[in-house]
């Protein structure tokens, strides 16, 4: 029996395409995902780029793109949301669930199409609807230039890749969705000692967020990332082993009762050893006190050896503590907290870790308005 002749272009296609789908199950992030969605789909196709966005209700947002001949993985308009009220074309795939493939060279293009097409200096766009759990999640758009149109061939591709995309975003969002309840339900625990230490009120959560914000500025690895959040929210647990009429003194502690203090990272680490998802976070809970010169507790580490988790922690700690009302004292304005902050950067603290604080402090100063990019006639 005569066996079947595979085209070339088929079998390449088939390849390009189980790599592409290889590769995107390997992501475990949904940021990372949707970068490898990007990339993929524009390898693909032979196009020139393609943008991932997002439906935020009347808009959409760029979340993800990747661009051919090294041009970076932003297009023009990366900080620009779309309304999609000036879009119709746009709204339509969103809506239907039904790809489509547009060019300048059509008879009657669109004119808001045809105006974004321009502005990105491309010439045919396909755009393919990303859904999840049946509704519309967001929109993926392959661009290219010259005379190209996108084809049937072009649109099975892509549409096959983007449902394949939609199904492992489903569920790395629920893995994401189990890791939230777990984080609530340690906030929980942390919520214990609030409801002990009058002044640790909201201040748990602001460190967190803090620290989650100058481990993004340090460049940290998002595994890296998720150990300073659970560290930066179990950091001070110990407490609870500390009696109440230590916690709240309307003054100094006495060496004594210093001593009782000083040991609450040793007794937080005690509380936390037994569950085995933490034991990568137990070297913060104990180091979060260490200072950089050495001289912080329980082990006297100092410069790297205190991990870099614990020396986050510490500054964003010391941060919030210096601006909050203590039994003992007024609240330091943030002026003189950060002032306080860059005089102990080198001795107590992490040099580098100050500047990444001083960092997300200064850009949350800022707001940024919203940008739209719309056609000049809806302008």
């Amino acid at each position: 029996m005569q066996v079947p002749t595979v085209h070339p272009a088929v079998t390449a296609a088939l390849s390009g395409i189980s790599s592409a789908l290889e590769r995107l199950a390997r992501e475990t992030t949904p940021p990372a995902l949707l970068g490898a969605l990007a990339d993929e789909a524009h390898k693909l196709l032979g196009a020139k780029a393609t943008v991932v966005s997002r439906r935020e209700g009347d808009r959409l947002r760029e979340v993800a793109a990747a661009w051919a001949g090294g041009i970076a993985s932003r297009s023009s308009f990366a900080d620009y949301a779309y309304l999609l009220d000036d879009y119709p074309l746009t709204r339509t795939v969103l809506e239907t669930g039904e790809s489509m493939a547009l060019s300048l060279n059509d008879e009657g293009v669109e004119p808001t199409e045809a105006f974004v097409l321009r502005e990105l200096g491309m010439d045919a766009v396909l755009m393919v609807p990303l859904a999840r759990d049946g509704a519309a999640w967001g929109l993926v758009e392959v661009y290219d230039v010259g005379a190209r149109r996108f084809g049937p061939a072009d649109v099975t591709i892509a549409d096959f890749v983007v449902r394949q995309s939609a199904g492992l975003l489903a569920q790395l969002e629920n893995t994401e969705a189990v890791q939230r309840l777990y984080r609530e339900t340690l906030a929980s625990l942390a919520n214990a000692l609030e409801e002990k230490d009058s002044y640790t009120h909201d201040h748990t959560q602001e460190v967190v967020e803090l620290a989650l914000d100058v481990a993004g500025s340090l460049g940290l690895e998002p595994s890296e990332q998720d150990l300073v959040e659970l560290g930066a929210l179990l950091h001070d647990i110990g407490k609870i082993r500390v009696p109440e009429s230590i916690l709240n003194k309307p003054g100094p502690l006495d060496a004594d009762e210093w001593g009782i203090m000083r040991r609450h990272t040793l007794a937080g680490e005690a509380i936390l050893a037994p569950i085995t998802s933490l034991r990568k976070v137990l070297p913060i809970v104990r180091s979060s006190h260490e200072r950089w010169d050495g001289s912080g507790y329980p082990d006297g580490l100092a410069g790297d050896a205190i991990p870099v988790g614990a020396r986050i922690v510490a500054v964003c700690d010391a941060f919030r503590a210096m601006t909050e009302r203590r039994p003992y004292r007024a609240p330091m304005s943030e002026r003189d907290a950060l002032a306080e902050l860059r005089r102990n950067a080198g001795t107590q603290f992490d040099p580098a870790c100050v500047r990444a604080l001083l960092r997300v402090l200064d850009s949350r100063g800022r707001t940024e308005p919203l940008l739209l990019h719309r056609p000049a006639h809806a302008a």
